[in-house]
């Protein structure tokens, strides 16, 4: 029976920087050591599709539907517009926070400091431009529609930054030294 790589241990060791595209298999398999056809784990399955168009506008719907509900006294057609704008920036900031996380998290010096900076440049980005969306639309209850994602958000992004700790090879360069 073959054996299953297992996910990476988190470690201090410097990283190796991979440029990191979304539906980019063959790299995101390079990443986590599985070449020459020795299977995926479910930590990549899940990387794959937290990495997608079509998880980003599944999970953004959750946020619409809230944002509808949080701002239904102002009326339907608002309600509607800001849960449909809404819709679109979470899908947006979902699929394009995820770049943006793996961004910060080559900029650290090994995973756990890569993991620290991806979280926080991810929940930075998030927040900087959903604030501004609904400044800049009038959204009547802004506090009110973004709080409500807050705990989803921060623990997406604690999420992702630990799955891209998990799933990133460690430097070849650190073995020698």
């Amino acid at each position: 029976m073959p054996s299953v790589p297992r996910a990476l241990p988190l470690t201090n060791r410097p990283m190796t920087d991979h440029a990191d595209l979304p539906g980019n298999a063959s790299d995101a398999a390079r990443q986590t050591g599985l070449r020459r056809g020795k299977g995926r784990t479910m930590l990549m399955a899940l990387r794959q599709v937290v990495d997608g168009l079509p998880g980003a506008m599944l999970g953004a719907l959750v946020y619409a539907l809230w944002a509808v509900y949080a701002n239904r006294a102002a009326g339907p057609e608002m309600a509607i517009t800001v849960g449909a704008v809404h819709w679109l920036a979470s899908t947006l900031l979902t699929y394009y926070g995820t770049a943006i996380m793996r961004r910060f998290f080559r900029r650290g010096r090994s995973a756990r400091q890569g993991a620290v900076l991806a979280f926080c440049g991810g929940m930075g980005c998030t927040y900087v431009v959903l604030w501004g969306v609904h400044a800049a639309i009038g959204t009547p209850q802004v506090v009110m529609t973004l709080a409500a994602g807050f705990i989803p958000t921060l623990l997406f992004c604690l999420g992702y930054a630990l799955l891209l700790a998990r799933t990133t090879l460690p430097s070849t360069a650190s073995a020698h030294a």
